[in-house]
């Protein structure tokens, strides 16, 4: 009988821990083979981080000279609200004649308000 209650206890102890893990989920520009941050200033072009990276994940509303790369990473524990503990921004900037990157600005969720 003591074996079948505390069988019961550690199973149910078990299950309890278990949905408690974190479950992740990630959204956004996956780098794969290359980095935003990889890209140099002065020498790459829209063609170049084209080619290394793809196809941006937004472009300015004003300035179609700066390309933002986007990513994020959501945990969930339970039936709670998802919280966001990583996200980051790669902004980009373009010359508008030589098309030539001017600035590589790299933002984290510190930065955002």
């Amino acid at each position: 009988m003591f074996r079948r209650a505390a069988f019961a206890a550690l199973t149910a102890g078990l299950l309890a821990t278990s949905a408690c893990a974190p479950i992740t989920s990630y959204s956004g520009f996956q780098a794969i083979e290359s980095d935003p941050k990889d890209v140099a200033v002065g020498t790459d072009t829209k063609s170049t981080v084209r080619g290394k990276l793809g196809s941006p994940s937004a472009t300015s509303t004003f300035d179609p000279n700066v390309w933002f790369y986007m990513n994020q990473i959501k945990a969930r524990i339970a039936f709670r609200k998802p919280t966001v503990t990583a996200r980051n921004v790669t902004a980009i900037t373009f010359n508008k004649d030589s098309e030539m990157v001017e600035s590589v600005s790299n933002y984290t969720l510190k930065d955002g308000k």
